[in-house]
């Protein structure tokens, strides 16, 4: 929960419900060339895996989320305290004095000296640390919210739990430790948002954090996440006595420290309502708000540019997604209720993963479970699924968590959401950089979003080309539209938070695009701002450097020979991204 220099997403790993397992064999993907290192290229490595390390061990919650055995890393997990950080001046400040430090390492070695992988990866390294270190200017200190709908702590915390993988009984005393922390850390976020309210800072939507909390409250000990830890328990088969003894500290410590701090949440956010200054108005109406807005692009879509510079990109975005609505479109389709033959979540995969190889290069293995997500998660954020990365050590295979409630097998969301999410999307992209890198801090650690969401929202609308039951100018006409509405949210969003647009000059300026918010849906764009870009931005760059092959190579053109060029570059900045197609492009033209 603590900032993390990474600028990461971490989830922990959970295999938990009942699912089924599938797996697939396919032609081995290159490895990269073995060659002998330099002395220079060695020392990168070193520092390139003490790195991992010190990432691993920056909180208990970030190391348990990626390691089974610590100590096989020759991690001593009794140094790694059993917090979840806190959000205060100090941490701030110690995490300033950590990115500089590691810039300052990173800098002492010459690019020109290391090979071609570890120059994509310092690049990648270098724009990690420089984003980071614009976003934690002290000047921005107080610009974050720790309770966003989408992403503040009271919605993290469940789903946290809910993942939270049991191996051993030392894990059981962590975790133990881990829930007697949460009320620590919520009131370290609860005075961190008094102090935003001192400062003039503060954005929330209190409306939607108060009815989350009560949500929570209500639920009490029949809550899914605490049925889960018991659940996990209990799968140790410990002692008896052992395990009627740890179920009884959980749940008072689910008591007295998780359920408690909802409790404190709810009695902040109902003061700070009646008392306290919001400013419900986007970061471009706060001190420092705009040059913030462009520091949190840049991380969001992957790129060094400007804000004028994605507006740019999306309008011209629309405008192509808009010609390719209205030419694929006939008055006589149904966009809004097709279906496939589908029935089952495992049947979308199956199907797809037997098309796939023709358009995107083989891997020698892609073992994955589908399970379902727990009760609270599945019926309170309505997701359809996502992937859950194995650990980094571990023999466990990736997840598919699906939504058990939805009914609605058969809808062109639910394909494009598994094909986002499983294959070919983020499941398939993080198997291939898995097997296709020794570096294994490329392909667990150093991840850039905006590549990630965009890969495998370019992955989505490409899959379309494998439903055969329904016609492609139709799916074409429906990836268009849903592609132009995101473009001109994006553009939205950039209105609330660059241009300070209230919610009738963001309606005013969109009546060009044809579209027209409802309160919620702006709301869903001011308090969580650039919540959209990695996957749209992102995508726009894939479709941007398909089209430039296609365009420079013509009848050579490939799309498998494209996808190897695009992934093989790894999860990082599109700067990088770009150098493997130019590669990809002067190859094909020799």
């Amino acid at each position: 929960m603590k900032w993390n220099k990474w600028i990461v997403f971490l989830v922990s790993v959970c295999l938990l419900c009942t699912g089924c397992s599938y797996s697939s064999t396919q032609v081995t993907v290159p490895k990269e060339e073995k060659i002998q290192l330099t002395k220079t290229q060695k020392e990168f490595d070193d520092f390139l895996e003490e790195q991992m390390i010190e990432t691993l061990t920056a909180d208990y919650y970030t190391l348990h989320s990626y390691v089974e055995d610590p100590e096989a890393l020759g991690i001593d997990e009794s140094t790694v305290e059993k917090t979840f950080g806190r959000m205060d001046e100090a941490s701030m400040e110690d995490n300033r004095l950590e990115i500089q430090e590691t810039l300052d390492e990173l800098q002492t070695f010459d690019k020109e000296d290391l090979t071609s992988s570890q120059q994509d990866t310092y690049d990648a390294f270098l724009f990690n640390m420089e984003v980071s270190q614009k976003l934690s200017d002290p000047k921005f200190d107080y610009l974050s919210s720790e309770f966003s709908p989408t992403n503040g702590i009271h919605v993290s915390f469940p789903m946290i739990f809910s993942d939270w993988e049991l191996y051993s009984q030392k894990d059981v005393e962590n975790l133990i430790l881990m829930i007697e922390d949460v009320d620590d850390y919520t009131q370290s976020a609860i005075d961190y948002t008094w102090k935003q309210n001192e400062m003039g800072t503060m954005c929330i939507d209190f409306d939607s954090v108060i009815s989350y909390c009560q949500q929570i409250l209500e639920q009490g000990n029949e809550s899914s996440s605490l049925n889960t830890l018991i659940k996990r328990v209990k799968e140790l088969s410990l002692d008896t006595n052992l395990e009627k003894e740890y179920i009884s500290r959980i749940q008072k410590a689910f008591n007295d420290s998780y359920l408690r701090s909802y409790q404190m949440i709810l009695e902040a956010m109902t003061e700070l309502e009646e008392k306290g200054e919001n400013h419900p108005t986007g970061l471009a109406n706060l001190p420092n708000g705009k040059e913030y807005y462009t520091y949190l692009m840049q991380s969001n879509t992957g790129r060094i540019q400007s804000v004028e510079d994605v507006e740019e990109k999306m309008n011209e975005a629309y405008q192509d997604h808009i010609f390719s609505f209205y030419n694929n479109y006939e008055e006589t389709m149904d966009l809004f209720d097709m279906k496939t033959s589908y029935t089952s979540y495992e049947e979308i995969l199956e199907d797809v993963k037997e098309q796939m190889f023709e358009d995107f290069p083989t891997i020698s293995s892609l073992d994955y479970e589908i399970r379902d997500m727990e009760e609270d998660i599945a019926t309170d954020n309505g997701m359809a699924a996502y992937y859950q990365i194995p650990t980094l050590d571990g023999n466990q295979k990736g997840q598919l968590r699906v939504n058990p409630h939805n009914n609605d097998i058969s809808s062109v969301d639910t394909f494009m959401t598994v094909c986002h999410e499983g294959m070919p999307g983020h499941m398939y992209q993080y198997n291939y950089l898995h097997e296709a890198t020794s570096q294994k801090i490329r392909w667990s650690l150093l991840r850039s979003i905006a590549y990630q969401e965009g890969y495998a929202t370019y992955a989505e609308h490409y899959s379309l080309k494998y439903l055969k039951d329904i016609p492609q100018k139709t799916l074409k006409a429906y990836s268009s539209y849903s592609m132009f509405l995101y473009d001109a949210l994006i553009l939205a969003d950039i209105g609330i938070h660059y241009y300070g647009w209230d919610i009738d000059t963001c309606n005013e300026n969109l009546e060009m695009y044809g579209i027209n918010l409802i309160q919620e849906q702006y709301d869903q764009l001011l308090y969580d701002a650039c919540i959209f870009e990695p996957y749209y931005v992102g995508a726009y760059e894939f479709f941007t450097l398909q089209k430039k092959a296609q365009e420079k190579l013509g009848h050579s053109y490939d799309d498998r020979e494209f996808h190897q060029a695009i992934l093989s570059a790894g999860s990082l900045p599109f700067e990088i991204v770009e150098r493997h197609v130019e590669d990809y492009i002067s190859a094909q033209k020799k």
